[in-house]
Formats: structure tokens, sequence, C-alpha cells
């Protein structure tokens, strides 16, 4: 299973996702504890807008013990999980 997390602000996310993207903004203070809810052994595609922000949050990923995790950029992600991008608050 391919977990897709969305490392954008909330309102950014709010905007623009992949369909079946959590959202765990890098930028906030509690993203360590938040990450390491998550399980250790599943494949994951971290994305923001462009890479940036998702290549940092792969780092850090890979540093805290998760082995299978791709940064990249909001279309690459959805090629990636072969999911659609959702605009506004559709389901």
């Amino acid at each position: 299973m391919i977990l897709i997390i969305d490392v954008r602000t909330e309102q950014e996310h709010a905007r623009q996702r992949v369909e079946g993207a959590f959202n765990i903004n890098f930028l906030k203070a509690d993203f360590d504890s938040r990450i390491l809810a998550w399980p250790k052994n599943e494949e994951y595609i971290v994305y923001c807008n462009a890479g940036g922000r998702a290549g940092r949050a792969e780092r850090r990923m890979k540093s805290l013990g998760f082995a299978d995790v791709t940064g990249c950029g909001i279309m690459e992600a959805s090629l990636a999980a072969g999911r659609p991008i959702i605009y506004g608050n559709k389901a």
C-alpha cells in the first residue's frame, strides 16, 4: 500500500490535493511527533507544490527510520499514486 502525505499547509491542502492524501504540515513544530505515529515499514509519497518541502520532509522521515519515502511535487505525486487531483472541498 502507498500512503500519500501532503506536507503543505492546511489551506493549500483544502484548495488542491491528491485524492486520498493525508495532510501533515511539514513546517509545523509537531511534524515529527505526528509522522512517528505512522508505520515505518510502509511506502510513502510525500508532496508539496513543487517538491522543495517534500524533499526536506523525505530526508527528515528517512532520518527518523522511514525507509521507503519519495518526495515530489503535486503533479508527480498524482501520477505516481495513480490518483487524480481534487480541487476545493469536493470528495
